[in-house]
């Protein structure tokens, strides 16, 4: 008679359903690891391609959810939408309506729309080593984060520059005709975004031309705003280029965990400190 070995039947149930439960664990962080960062990168990126100038503010709204912050903003645009009409164009004042939206950890969207709520202009900004886009500058490619301003030709309009004790921005203006669609593109870098690049002896002079030149092979691009046709940048830029830093650095982005742990940690520091003076007065 053949030996037959013995099978607990039972335990291999329980062992099995223990390795599904672990897997089903492992696939839930794995999910929601992929979900906060290589693919809400993607998700963004993919967003950010579908809008262009003069799409409806609801249709943004479809790709990226509802704004956290919105105002109006007075800008100059050229009367009946043509930049080249003589020799002393006429401007316009015209109120627009800027929306700004948080990208979580990774940057920051800002569209302004006219009394229709069509898109005028829109920019994308980087804050994070982790959100490198490429976007299209024109017929040129562009990494934000990554790509110098002297990747790109000379501007055709600007620099804008602010360089004050707290606050700073860059900003320059580009135009390709056809190619760029007869749209017009301005990439600097603002202090709403990273990497920082002050503009540290930008002085606008005709003899500072050195200076800006050299300025825009070390600075990276961080924000890139592009722009319908008609507007008069002189009233936006450089600091329309991105949100105002003012405003989106009061909101808390940061996981709660994060938060609880800077916190303690902040707190253990200012003890030892306080122990430390106390030992040595005593």
């Amino acid at each position: 008679m053949p030996f037959l070995p013995v099978i607990d039947t039972k335990l291999n149930v329980w062992t099995l359903a223990a390795v599904l439960t672990a897997l089903y664990t492992l696939s839930g962080i794995v999910r929601g690891w992929w979900n906060a960062t290589l693919g809400k990168r993607r998700r963004l990126l993919r967003a950010y391609r579908r809008i262009a100038p003069f799409v409806r503010h609801d249709y943004v709204t479809e790709q990226f959810g509802e704004p956290a912050w919105q105002h109006k903003r007075t800008v100059r645009i050229h009367r009946g939408g043509d930049e080249g009409s003589g020799p002393e164009p006429v401007l316009d004042d015209v109120e627009l309506t800027v929306r700004t939206w948080p990208l979580g950890l990774l940057g920051y969207l800002v569209t302004w729309c006219n009394e229709h709520d069509e898109v005028l202009m829109y920019s994308l900004t980087t804050r994070s080593r982790l959100f490198r886009p490429r976007v299209s500058v024109g017929p040129h490619r562009i990494t934000l984060g990554k790509t110098s301003l002297a990747a790109l030709p000379e501007p055709g309009s600007g620099p804008w520059h602010e360089l004050g004790a707290r606050r700073f921005s860059y900003a320059e203006e580009h135009y390709f005709g056809n190619p760029g669609g007869y749209l017009s593109w301005a990439v600097g870098t603002s202090d709403a975004g990273s990497p920082l690049a002050p503009p540290i002896g930008c002085q606008g002079d005709s003899w500072a031309a050195d200076d800006v030149a050299a300025y825009r092979r070390t600075a990276r691009i961080n924000s890139v705003l592009v722009v319908g046709p008609a507007i008069d940048l002189e009233g936006v830029l450089p600091r329309g280029i991105a949100p105002d830093l003012d405003t989106v650095r009061l909101l808390e982005l940061r996981h709660p965990a994060r938060v609880a742990l800077s916190t303690r940690y902040h707190a253990a520091k200012a003890e030892v400190r306080r122990w430390k003076h106390r030992r040595e007065e005593a």
